[in-house]
C-alpha cells in the first residue's frame, strides 16, 4: 500500500471522527443566531436558524424545545377557551400540534427536562387533552420540585377546572418556595377573586415553614417566613426572622428588600433606603428597591432623584430574569439561556413581583403633562392572565 493511499485513509478516518464535532459547532453557531433573533422578536428568522441547528445536530433535545417555543410565539397569551368553543381569537391547531410534537421529540431524547414537560402541559391543555396535561405538570414538579412557577401553572389549571382545594395546595407550595409571589400580579388577582382562598394559602404556607424551622436555624427558611409575616402585618416576628437571616447570610438581596419594607412600615425611612441600597449592591437587576426608594424620595420632595429611581424600577422590571434559566443551565451545556421559555409568554411577568405600575404612577405624578406615564400606570394590572379568571 502506497504512502499516499495510507495518508488518504488516515485523513478520512480523522475527518469521520471530527465531522460530528464540526456539525455540533455549526449547530451551536446557529443557536446563537436563534437567541439573537428571538430577543429581537424576529420569529421568522429565528425559526430558520433553529431549523438549521436541528438539521446539523438532530439528536440535541434542547433544539426541539426551542423550536416549539419559537412556534408558540404566535399563540394567544391566554388559554383560548372561547376560541376552542368557536368564539373569536387566534387558534391555529396545526401550529400547536407542531409545537407539541417538538416538545415530545425533545422528551424522547431527554425525558428529564422539566421545562419541556411544563410547556407541553400548557399546549395539551389548550388542545383539550387535560389528562395528558395534568400528567406532564405533575412530572415537571416531580423532576424539579424547587421551581415555584410549576406549582402556579398546575394550580391555575386546577382552579380553572373548579378544583379549588387542590389549586390552593399548589399555590401554598409555590408561596412557601418563593414568597415574593405575594407581590406579583398573579397573587393580587388571586386575592381579588378569592380573599378567603388567598388568606388560607398564606396561613398554610406560614404553618408549613414554621414546622420546618422548629428547633433549628435556617436562614433561607427564616427569610421566606419573615416575608410572609411582613405581609400579614406581624412586624415583630418578621423583624426577628429577617434580621437573623440577614446576620447569617448577609448576601441575600431579598432579605434587605424586606427589611427595607419593614423599616418603612415602622417609619424609619432613611434606614429603609439603606436596606434598599444594600439589596441593589447584591442584585442590581431588582426593580422593587428602586421603586420603593423613589416613593420615599418623592415624599421627601426629592423629585429629580425620585424620577430617576422610578425609571430604573421600570427598566429592571422589563428585563426580568427568566425564571427557568438556572434550571436549563444545569441541564445543558453551551451558551447560557438568554431568553425565557415558559408558556404563555407573559408568565414571567405575571408571577413575579411587579413594581412597574407604582413606578409609572410616581412618574405620572411627577410629570402630569406626560400622558404616556399615566397610560402605563396599570402595566401590571393589564398583563394577561394565563386563564380567564375574573380579574379587576
Amino acid at each position: 500500500m502506497s504512502i499516499r493511499l495510507v495518508t488518504i485513509i488516515v485523513a478520512g478516518v480523522v475527518l469521520a471522527f471530527q465531522w460530528p464535532l464540526f456539525q455540533a459547532w455549526r449547530a451551536a453557531a446557529k443557536l446563537t443566531e436563534f437567541y439573537r433573533e428571538m430577543s429581537s422578536a424576529r420569529f421568522g428568522n429565528a425559526r430558520e436558524s433553529i431549523d438549521e441547528a436541528i438539521r446539523l445536530w438532530p439528536s440535541n433535545a434542547r433544539y426541539y424545545t426551542w423550536r416549539a417555543y419559537c412556534t408558540s410565539q404566535s399563540f394567544l397569551p391566554q388559554c383560548p377557551r372561547k376560541a376552542r368553543s368557536g368564539g373569536t381569537g387566534t387558534f391555529d391547531r396545526n401550529a400547536i400540534e407542531d409545537a407539541i410534537q417538538d416538545y415530545r421529540r425533545s422528551l424522547d431524547l431527554n425525558p428529564r427536562d422539566a421545562v419541556a414537560h411544563h410547556n407541553l402541559a400548557w399546549l395539551e391543555h389548550v388542545m383539550g387533552n387535560d389528562s395528558e396535561a395534568e400528567r406532564d405538570w405533575r412530572r415537571a414538579i416531580e423532576l424539579d420540585p424547587a421551581t415555584a412557577v410549576f406549582y402556579l401553572s398546575y394550580g391555575m389549571f386546577l382552579e380553572e377546572a373548579g378544583k379549588l382545594d387542590e389549586a390552593w395546595a399548589q399555590y401554598e407550595m409555590a408561596i412557601a418556595l418563593t414568597p415574593s409571589i405575594l407581590d406579583s400580579p398573579f397573587f393580587v388577582r388571586f386575592r381579588s377573586r378569592s380573599p378567603q382562598g388567598s388568606d388560607s394559602t398564606v396561613s398554610h404556607s406560614i404553618a408549613a415553614l414554621e414546622g420546618r424551622i422548629a428547633g433549628g436555624r435556617d436562614p433561607i427558611l427564616e427569610a421566606r417566613l419573615g416575608k410572609l409575616y411582613l405581609y400579614i402585618g406581624k412586624l415583630d416576628r418578621a423583624a426577628e426572622l429577617l434580621n437573623d437571616a440577614g446576620q447569617q447570610l448577609p448576601n441575600l438581596p431579598l432579605v434587605w428588600v424586606n427589611l427595607g419594607e419593614l423599616q418603612a412600615k415602622q417609619g424609619h425611612l432613611q434606614q429603609a433606603v439603606d436596606c434598599y441600597k444594600k439589596a441593589i449592591v447584591l442584585d442590581a437587576a431588582l426593580s422593587d428597591p428602586y421603586e420603593r426608594m423613589g416613593e420615599i424620595k418623592f415624599q421627601n420632595g426629592e423629585r429629580r432623584e425620585a424620577a430617576d429611581d422610578f425609571k430604573l424600577a421600570v427598566q429592571r422590571w422589563q428585563r426580568a430574569t427568566p425564571i427557568t434559566a438556572a434550571h436549563n443551565n444545569r441541564l445543558y451545556t453551551g451558551p447560557r439561556q438568554l431568553i425565557d421559555d415558559l408558556l404563555p409568554t407573559t408568565l414571567v411577568w405575571y408571577t413575579t413581583p411587579c413594581a412597574a405600575s407604582e413606578a409609572w404612577q410616581g412618574l405620572a405624578q411627577l410629570f402630569p403633562q406626560n400622558q404616556d406615564f399615566d397610560r402605563r400606570s396599570r402595566a401590571c394590572e393589564q398583563l394577561p392572565s394565563p386563564h380567564e379568571f375574573r380579574d379587576f
